[in-house]
C-alpha cells in the first residue's frame, strides 16, 4: 500500500474529531442558551456543568482509546506505556467524575439537574451530528469528507 492510501484513515479520523468538538462547541453554546430560556439561570448553569464534563469524558475517552489502539497495533510508545496508569485513572474517573456531578447538583445546588443530564449528553449529540455530517457529505459527493 502506497503512504497515501495509509494516510487517508488517520486523515479522516482527525477532520473528525475535530468537527465533533466543534459540534460540542456549538451544541454547548445552543445547550445553556435554551436551558437558560427555559429554565433560567439554574438550567443554564447546569446544562453548562453538565456541557463540560461531558467534554471531559469525552477527551478522557478519546484519550483512552488512543491509548488501547496503540497497543493493539504495536504502535505504543514509551511516553504510552508511562502514561498507562492515569489512563485507566481517567477511563475510571470518568464516571466517578459523572457521579460527583450529579451527586453536588442535587446535595449542594439549586441548579437543574435535568439541564445538567442534559447536558452530560453533549458528547453524544455531537457525535450524531458527525455521523449526520458524513452521511450528508457521503450521500451527495460519493465519497467520505476529510
Amino acid at each position: 500500500m502506497s503512504g497515501k492510501l495509509m494516510g487517508a484513515p488517520s486523515d479522516f479520523y482527525a477532520a473528525a474529531e475535530r468537527r465533533i468538538w466543534r459540534f460540542q462547541l456549538g451544541l454547548a453554546i445552543l445547550g445553556t442558551a435554551g436551558a437558560g430560556w427555559l429554565a433560567g439561570w439554574r438550567g443554564a448553569a447546569g446544562f453548562a456543568v453538565g456541557a463540560a464534563v461531558s467534554s471531559v469524558n469525552f477527551l478522557w475517552l478519546k484519550q483512552a482509546v488512543d491509548a488501547v489502539a496503540e497497543k493493539a497495533t504495536g504502535a505504543e510508545t514509551r511516553a504510552t506505556r508511562k502514561k498507562r496508569k492515569a489512563l485507566v485513572w481517567k477511563f475510571v474517573g470518568r464516571y466517578l467524575l459523572i457521579g460527583a456531578a450529579a451527586y453536588g447538583i442535587l446535595k449542594y445546588t439549586v441548579w437543574d439537574i435535568r439541564a445538567l443530564l442534559a447536558g452530560l449528553f453533549l458528547f453524544v449529540a455531537a457525535i450524531l451530528a458527525e455521523i449526520c455530517f458524513e452521511l450528508w457529505n457521503t450521500s451527495s459527493s460519493g465519497s467520505p469528507s476529510s
